[in-house]
């Protein structure tokens, strides 16, 4: 592996930023960081003007491999990944077949490492078949490489079922990442219930069916210790029913997506089926309330849901599309350009958000760089602007409503393991 010297950058970590820095990598490991380091480097990138941040983590992604490969599979997903900056990926169980069995751990695992261009973390499913009765074996999965469990997509709707995966999960110490949803009050909902979903001609997915859930979950989690993550919190009551939980000592953490705070419900009265998302896209009040999540720490992560889906799958009326949008390559620039620029967050404040909390979430090695660290580095432009094209789209899919949007904040490389997966 050829070593690499990062000459004159600023280092951002979760607590601070280090001006005027080099980092040299060696043997995949960051070997040593500080002023005018001296080497002979195979490559030299010159950071002046750039930022490094440790290596991305998300921790929720839809690589759709395998079994729905026409969408998105591994390689391409984590090209994509690579292009967003992200050097660490959990990707969710809906697969065909569902990440259910060690052998499909196994296989994500082996073609997540043939590939190279991000380290991939296969969350394994709840229920076998996620179908939300019988329990999967959550130690056997695990001692394959799954990192958490989940029920997303499919979310367990008997309590039953969802006390005794909270009671196995905290046998096990193992992480539940729970999508919170109510299937069996949705009905046929595809946007935010609301005047914008009327004006539309569409039927409504109320609040309630996610904060419903919510409650439910985090109650169980009090009463059995287990350990919860809630995926895409989109709700003004989400948000505030977390925020008292952490409160009352529950162990929870959250995450929410990009675009939960960069766009409404209003965007479904164009009709473009890459605004159909699920959670949907919520009011200008539910927007707020998760920025100040945000910026108040009740919201510890942000990750992106990527959902690709084939072009011909999404070229259809609102109503008929699937849920769904591509997240990877826009993540960051979002981040930027809704939160950083406008003064809500800081610097140290992305850095938290996609590197060191996701990774403590996980506990796994990550999002810091220091020595003899694993050498995750994620450069960046905080002033590059750029318009969003659909040309540019790394991802095997293009479902996304940012097209054509003028975004501040740019990836300029990816190193992943200290290999540079991505160089713009």
């Amino acid at each position: 592996m050829k070593d690499i010297l990062i000459k004159n950058c600023d280092i951002v970590h979760a607590d601070g930023v280090q001006a005027g820095m080099d980092i040299l990598v060696h043997g995949g490991v960051v070997e040593k960081t500080g002023k005018r380091i001296t080497g002979g480097a195979s490559r030299v990138i010159d950071g002046e003007g750039l930022y490094a941040f440790p290596g991305f983590c998300d921790l929720h992604s839809h690589l759709r491999d395998p079994g729905l490969t026409h969408k998105e599979d591994i390689v391409t997903g984590t090209k994509s990944a690579a292009a967003g900056g992200f050097t660490t990926v959990c990707c969710m169980p809906n697969t065909n077949p569902p990440v259910d069995s060690v052998e499909t751990v196994r296989y994500i695992l082996d073609k997540a490492d043939a590939a190279g261009f991000a380290r991939v973390l296969p969350v394994a499913a709840i229920t076998k078949g996620l179908k939300g009765g019988v329990l999967t074996d959550f130690a056997a999965l695990a001692r394959a490489g799954a990192i958490a469990f989940s029920d997303d997509g499919m979310p367990v709707q008997d309590d039953d079922v969802i006390l005794a995966a909270m009671r196995l999960a905290k046998k096990e110490n193992a992480l539940l990442m729970l999508h919170e949803e109510d299937l069996k009050n949705r009905g046929s909902g595809v946007a935010n219930a609301g005047q914008y979903a009327e004006q539309a001609g569409l039927s409504g997915i109320p609040n309630a069916i996610e904060d419903s859930m919510t409650a439910r979950d985090l109650y169980y989690a009090q009463k059995t210790g287990a350990r919860i993550h809630l995926c895409h919190v989109s709700t003004e009551g989400s948000v505030e029913l977390v925020r008292r939980a952490k409160k009352n000592g529950v162990h929870v953490t959250c995450e929410t997506m990009p675009h939960y705070f960069s766009l409404t419900d209003e965007c479904v009265v164009g009709g473009d089926p890459n605004t159909k998302v699920n959670p949907p896209l919520r009011s200008a009040r539910d927007r707020d309330a998760v920025i100040a999540g945000i910026v108040d720490g009740t919201i510890d992560a942000i990750a992106t849901d990527h959902a690709p889906h084939s072009e011909s799958e999404k070229n259809t009326s609102f109503a008929d599309a699937p849920f769904g949008l591509i997240g990877f390559e826009t993540a960051f620039s979002l981040l930027v350009t809704n939160l950083y620029r406008t003064g809500r967050i800081e610097l140290r404040d992305i850095a938290r958000l996609l590197a060191a909390a996701p990774c403590s979430i996980l506990g796994i090695a990550g999002g810091r760089i220091g020595e003899n660290e694993r050498a995750d580095i994620t450069l960046c432009d905080m002033e590059k602007k750029y318009t969003y094209q659909k040309n540019d789209v790394v991802s095997k899919a293009k479902n996304s409503p940012f097209f054509g949007s003028e975004l501040l904040g740019a990836v300029m490389v990816t190193i992943a393991g200290g290999k540079v997966t991505y160089d713009r």
